[in-house]
């Protein structure tokens, strides 16, 4: 044990003697490093950090519309939209619409035979005519009135309509809607339609003096009423323009006035308007029916032109800023019954319905 112990010690103070070398000679080194290092520290000049410059994200590109029509301007942009995703057995946005025309339900034209209901502002004297089919599309039905609802209305068929007056006036603006109707419904005379702003005010006359205009797509089926031939079938549209309160018209049988002078025009292509060759009646390619098919109308209005578009196609037009309205419009969308234009309906054809998927209202930024 002593033995052991002897050279432990020996070892001990052996290895603390190289330990305390080593310790020595590091320290040495250290400060040595420390000391090149502060010095080199002292000689150098440090720069200030350098922000990192962020990339320029590339620019979006621009996405035009697929509705729009390719010559109407990418920088137009939706002012206006309803796409009626509503649950069934809920009425219209209030907001968006009235459902009346702006002479009211009790005043009957071109000798149509049905009544407005107007549901927004609590009317119950005929049926609620509008509905959502839970799948984003208005149902607009048109039908026949009860003894009693006939006695409170004066009409023998109830119906609906919605006008934009108040939320959707514009004056250049591409506007669109996608509807589907029922065929083979004698009488039928739905629209899609503008209608001068000031019907009955001092603001009446635009700038271009052209009053009570009116910008027609029409869908219309029937046999024809008075004084307006026929017959008319779907297979073919018919659009029109009007002003002077309908005394001016421009349509299928040409420019004319009501006591017949002619008028001369011109379409955007250069085809001439007169009182023989007017604008439309528009047809598919195939001669199909366009009732029981989903199709878009739409119209483009400046203060220079008229454009009528279907299904993103330009299928007529005025190009004539002497006679095109140059004030505000809004749109309207309607199911009539009989009348001058389509003739008497049907009552076993009834009730027949049209379907609006939306309308869009797209206007210069």
């Amino acid at each position: 044990m002593n033995m052991l112990l002897g050279i432990w010690r020996y070892k001990g103070v052996y290895v603390v003697a190289i330990i305390l070398t080593f310790l020595m000679f590091n320290g040495c080194s250290e400060n040595s490093s420390t000391d090149a290092d502060t010095e080199q520290t002292d000689s150098i000049e440090i720069e200030d950090p350098v922000e990192a410059i962020p990339e320029t994200p590339e620019e979006e590109p621009e996405v035009k519309d697929d509705r729009l029509p390719t010559d109407v301007d990418s920088n137009y942009i939706i002012t206006f939209e309803d796409d009626f995703n509503q649950q069934p057995g809920t009425l219209p946005d209030p907001s968006k619409w009235q459902s009346q025309l702006p002479w009211g339900p009790n005043v009957t034209i071109n000798s149509e035979l049905q009544y407005y209901t107007d549901v927004l502002n609590g009317d119950v004297k005929a049926p609620n005519p509008f509905d959502f089919d839970g799948n984003g599309n208005l149902i607009i039905t048109a039908g026949l009135n009860n003894d009693q609802q006939v006695e409170a209305t004066g009409a023998e068929y109830y119906s609906g309509v919605l006008t934009g007056s108040e939320s959707t006036p514009y004056r250049d603006g591409y506007i669109e809607a996608n509807i589907w109707f029922e065929p083979d419904v004698a009488g039928f005379w739905g629209a899609f339609w503008l209608l001068h702003r000031y019907y009955e005010s001092p603001q009446d006359t635009g700038e271009n003096g052209k009053r009570r205009t009116e910008i027609d797509w029409e869908f219309v089926r029937g046999p024809g009423g008075e004084f307006l031939g026929g017959p008319y079938s779907t297979d073919r549209l018919q659009v029109a323009y009007h002003y002077d309160d309908g005394q001016w018209s421009v349509s299928g049988s040409g420019f004319n006035s009501a006591n017949g002078e002619p008028g001369l025009s011109m379409q955007c292509n250069g085809t001439e308007i007169n009182n023989v060759v007017g604008v439309g009646p528009i047809k598919l390619e195939n001669e199909e029916d366009f009732a029981g098919n989903w199709h878009r109308y739409g119209i483009w209005k400046t203060d220079e032109f008229v454009k009528w578009y279907l299904d993103g196609e330009l299928v007529a037009s005025i190009c004539d800023s002497a006679i095109v309205s140059q004030i505000d419009m809004y749109p309207i969308i309607n199911l009539a019954i009989g009348g001058n234009f389509p003739g008497p309906p049907n009552s076993d054809d009834y009730p027949t319905s049209m379907l609006i998927d939306y309308i869009t209202l797209w206007e210069p930024q």
